[in-house]
């Protein structure tokens, strides 16, 4: 079957661009981060609306900016800050900046670290939602062992989970560890140790924390079991965070971090995780990692930084850069596949995106999806 597609425009509106793209009936718009931004994170709300978070500074510490953009409106809001304390924020990228979450009460949730020393900060939107409450320090090492972004999410029962790894001066003793609030992010307990001891985790390496419908809590992170076991793994918690498995997704033997990023997201058929292995990019169901998914097409360059999204009828949008070097953040490509894993067009490419940058993505009510970079 022939696939048609067609380019509905390009547009310079100050400091963003976007193209919508229509892929026989599924359509993938493509929108630049507001003033130069990089490192963008991303949700959607019941309403519809994005909110995105991205940083903009210098590598040492910069800031997290916050707008959104409801349905119909062509612009984004005016940038609101997210971190209160200036400059607090590591921007080296693409696997530090800033994540964030959206609870069932539309109150979102952003984590972000900053080092020398090294520290975790949490926020959370104030309660008219017009902007955030001054930043937390979660947790504090005066070692500086903390190399990439924590990751946040909330479940079902107004849980707020917050993870991280750090530990040891050697990738191979490093560990993720976990802070959680029963109350909707007034009070954390203690920090816990949560993955599976010899499995170390890649310092370099960002990791994503996702609670599905039904409140599992998944954590895909990138092992180092005696510094060269660098495959990716995964965390599953079904019982609020009390005990976590932890398994290995896919295995890469490397003796050196790759600087990798990795996501997660939600479809009709369970959760999806998208990761990288060698210079190539992946996707799985967590309950079949075995079926293994991967973008058609000549390998040109290292294939990384994938992003991952599900809209309610299966489709699966994956998303990454292709390009040499630990932070370049390549050419923005991406491929759409059905419910089965099958391609249903051919690869779409725009764009370079930012040095020390890594795309995002949501689905919107209609079951298009929105690709920022």
């Amino acid at each position: 079957m022939t696939v048609r597609y067609f380019l509905l425009g390009v547009v310079l509106l100050g400091a963003w661009w976007t193209a919508g793209l229509f892929f026989g009936e599924v359509v993938v718009e493509v929108v630049r981060v507001p003033d130069g931004g990089r490192m963008p994170r991303a949700v959607i709300d019941e309403t519809d609306t994005v909110h995105l978070v991205y940083f903009e500074g210098v590598m040492s510490g910069g800031e997290l900016l916050y707008v959104s953009r409801a349905p119909g409106d062509s612009e984004w809001t005016e940038p609101t800050w997210v971190n209160s304390e200036p400059r607090s924020v590591v921007g080296v990228g693409p696997i530090d900046g800033g994540q964030l979450t959206l609870d069932a009460n539309a109150r979102l949730h952003i984590v972000w670290f900053q080092t020398n020393p090294t520290r975790v900060f949490y926020t959370r939107s104030t309660d008219d939602r017009h902007g955030f409450e001054p930043q937390r320090t979660l947790w504090f090492e005066e070692d500086g062992s903390f190399e990439a972004s924590p990751t946040v999410t909330t479940d079902n029962k107004g849980n707020v989970f917050v993870f991280w790894h750090a530990g040891g001066a050697e990738d191979a003793d490093r560990a993720v560890h976990m802070m959680m609030s029963h109350d909707g992010g007034n009070n954390f307990g203690v920090v816990r140790r949560v993955s599976k001891d010899g499995e170390g985790a890649c310092g370099c390496c960002n990791m994503a924390a996702f609670a599905d419908s039904a409140g599992t809590v998944y954590v895909s992170y990138r092992g180092a079991g005696e510094n060269i076991r660098r495959g990716q793994r995964l965390l599953t918690s079904s019982d609020a965070g009390h005990t976590l498995a932890d398994e290995s997704i896919h295995g890469w033997q490397i003796g050196a971090c790759p600087v990798t990023t990795t996501t997660l997201s939600e479809g009709p058929s369970g959760v999806r995780v998208a990761w990288e292995t060698a210079g190539q990019v992946y996707f799985a169901p967590i309950d079949r990692l075995d079926n293994v998914v991967s973008p058609e097409g000549e390998i040109r360059f290292r294939r990384k930084n994938p992003v991952v999204a599900v809209n309610t009828k299966g489709d699966t949008l994956l998303a990454w850069g292709d390009g040499p070097g630990l932070r370049a953040g390549g050419t923005l490509h991406w491929q759409l596949f059905d419910v089965n894993g099958q391609p249903i067009q051919d690869r779409g490419d725009e764009v370079t995106v930012p040095s020390g940058s890594a795309p995002t993505a949501v689905v919107r009510e209609d079951d298009s999806f929105l690709l920022l970079f």
